[in-house]
């Protein structure tokens, strides 16, 4: 019989097929956030940070599809409540996946919680580098902000600029100072190739 974390991971696999916020984004910051942790001496639920990465965008997956409420952390805090329910999932670490879910997206109020502080920064740094990128490129006529490809390199140094600044642990700015020289690097050569972004 599957765990409860193999259920939500079959299922995030399932229906996460987006190429921005889908099963490997969710993988990708689950893996970094304990990275995190083991960097910085943090104790956290293993259980409750798993199911928190796992079920964060959860809410943009056309299989949860909903109109409210608008704020996406909500809407995949809300989808993580009723899948966690129906598991039988502890209420106090349900409310705790919750609030780091709720919490997730950079630039919103922390959470002083050790998993919401994990989940934060690891989405976080999951926009910058050569990830970053990809995903950014990724987004090219899915994201109403992001209609082309200069749109798309205009968003991820927007990020390489912001990021930065809204992470909470150390370890995550040091990760972030070396993945924005990825950043910086491309950039560069990218402007090389193309006349100053002229001939994208």
């Amino acid at each position: 019989m599957k765990s409860l974390i193999e259920e939500v991971e079959a299922l995030v696999a399932r229906v996460g097929t987006h190429p921005v916020w889908g099963y490997g984004h969710c993988v990708r910051v689950h893996a970094l956030a304990e990275e995190l942790a083991r960097a910085e001496g943090i104790s956290y639920d293993a259980e409750i940070l798993r199911v928190s990465a796992l079920l964060h965008d959860i809410g943009l997956y056309k299989a949860y599809a909903m109109r409210e409420p608008a704020d996406h952390a909500k809407r995949s805090a809300i989808v993580a409540q009723r899948i966690l329910n129906d598991a039988d999932f502890p209420p106090q670490a349900t409310k705790t996946a919750m609030e780091a879910i709720e919490a997730h997206p950079p630039g919103t109020a922390p959470n002083p919680g050790a998993e919401a502080t994990l989940l934060k920064d690891a989405v976080a740094l999951d926009y910058l580098g050569v990830v970053g990128l990809s995903r950014v490129l990724a987004m090219v006529g899915t994201e109403e902000d992001v209609a082309d490809i200069r749109a798309a390199v205009w968003h991820a140094e927007s990020l390489r600029r912001q990021i930065p600044d809204l992470l909470i642990l150390e370890t995550s700015k040091d990760i972030a100072h070396r993945r924005g020289h990825e950043t910086d690097q491309f950039m560069e050569d990218l402007r090389n190739a193309t006349a100053g972004l002229k001939l994208l």
